[in-house]
């Protein structure tokens, strides 16, 4: 297999990356907002864990460094065109992104910051740290609630028998879908 050297800065993260994009909601009871982040991860499982790379100036920011909450909501393709949308307007100039990309409230069970109802899953997070990066944040937050589409789930993973596509963002407006599900065995020796 030939391979050609690339530069590290800025783009070799994409070999890494496409990571599922999900639509971040925060909120306190009274406003709230939606961007879009692929830098998102598992940490651990016992207790649930998870990683969101937030820039500082991000509207968003001040919400979850507020309020110490906020949502992840799993894409589909079927979003696309707003988790695009959201990913590239701020909430400082679009008051309402649910509203302008024809997105649905969903109320949480255990924090203020609404779901995005559209979302084949949610997670409601509470903050538990937040490392400062200089111009971002890695936040480390505890799943405290979690939704699925049942359609989408079956013996505790995705199940991608009912045409679900989630999405994976590639650089710019260009994304990747997944859409089935391989089942690999060890090579004997």
């Amino acid at each position: 297999m030939k391979k050609i050297k690339i530069d590290p800065s800025p783009n070799a993260y994409r070999l890494l990356n496409p990571g599922a994009v999900t639509l971040i909601s925060v909120g306190d009871g009274k406003a709230d907002n939606l961007f879009s982040v692929t830098w998102n991860m598992p940490l651990r499982r016992e207790p649930s864990i998870v990683a969101m790379l937030s820039c500082k100036g991000n509207f968003s920011y001040t919400f979850i460094v507020t309020t110490g909450v906020f949502a992840i909501n799993i894409s589909s393709t079927k979003i696309a065109g707003a988790v695009l949308g959201c990913g590239r307007t701020t909430g400082s100039k679009v008051p309402d992104k649910f509203a302008r990309f024809k997105l649905t409230r969903q109320v949480s069970e255990k924090i203020k910051a609404p779901l995005v109802e559209e979302a084949v899953g949610n997670l409601e997070c509470r903050v538990s740290q937040i490392i400062d990066l200089g111009a971002s944040s890695l936040i480390l937050a505890n799943i405290l609630s979690a939704t699925v589409a049942e359609e989408h789930y079956k013996d505790g993973g995705w199940c991608y028998d009912n045409g679900l596509e989630l999405l994976h963002h590639l650089g710019g407006n260009s994304f990747a879908a997944s859409t089935h599900e391989i089942v690999v065995k060890i090579p004997e020796e």
